[in-house]
């Protein structure tokens, strides 16, 4: 079984932080390291968090991809002033009830993930403009549990860059064993009990790496490539040769 190369980063307060770095492409190309780092939400930084983040990312952009309901009622204030907070909204799609699911919601992640980078597509192709942007580095980028939408987010990095489906597949499904501590964080907060998250079924918090492929192989099908959808979404042929001139040693 294929392995994830990306460095976990012990932040305290995070319990899903890695930095890309060290993953390799499909034509032998490595990710740089100290350059773009997925983690969970934010707000759950401690003191001591806040500086561990500084001191080992050092980060001049954060991107976040919650929605606007998320970041009103558990947003967060970073230690150091002098990094760039962007939100790029991303809603989820998948049913969290079987009221929802009968109302058109996705019943599964596969589906889900298709419509993140059509439904939600313009905020994928935005993190990925500000990747491009070399004045930006290092980039950190969340949502909350740092699985779904800033796993879609990787995935299509990834993709540019060059990394094989079985790798990026191996990246997203780290996640799975260290869900524990955010599953309990979701299930105890308002906003999700309000919303209906914390209740939601097992599946929803899932990260198997069949559902990664499956959601990259159909990716592909409909698109040609991840650089094709890009391209199609607004991203320019400059902005994705800078990304893989910045990432990639």
């Amino acid at each position: 079984m294929t392995t994830s190369a990306a460095t976990v980063i012990e932040v305290d307060g995070l319990a899903n932080a890695r930095d890309l770095g060290g993953i390799t492409t499909a034509d032998g190309r490595v990710v740089k390291s100290g350059v773009v780092v997925r983690c969970d939400n934010l707000r759950s930084l401690t003191t001591q968090g806040h500086i561990d983040l500084v001191t080992l990312v050092s980060p001049r952009t954060v991107i976040d991809l919650r929605t606007e309901p998320e970041v009103a009622h558990d947003g967060y204030v970073l230690a150091d002033e002098s990094i760039t907070v962007l939100n790029f909204a991303m809603l989820p799609l998948s049913g969290i009830s079987q009221e929802q699911i009968d109302a058109g919601a996705c019943d599964n992640l596969i589906d889900d993930y298709m419509g993140q980078i059509e439904v939600n597509g313009d905020s994928v192709m935005m993190a990925l403009r500000e990747i491009a942007s070399a004045d930006r580095h290092p980039v950190v980028y969340h949502c909350t549990a740092g699985k779904d939408r800033t796993g879609i987010v990787t995935a299509m990095l990834l993709a540019i860059l060059g990394v094989d489906h079985e790798t990026i597949a191996a990246d997203y499904h780290v996640t799975t064993a260290n869900m524990v501590p955010i599953i309990e964080r979701i299930r105890s907060a308002q906003v999700y009990k309000d919303n209906g998250l914390a209740a939601a079924p097992a599946w929803i918090f899932a990260s198997d790496p069949e559902t990664m492929l499956a959601f990259l192989d159909r990716m592909t099908a409909k698109y040609g490539s991840a650089e094709a959808w890009a391209l199609q979404r607004g991203l320019t042929a400059e902005e994705i040769d800078s990304i893989r001139a910045l990432l990639l040693d």
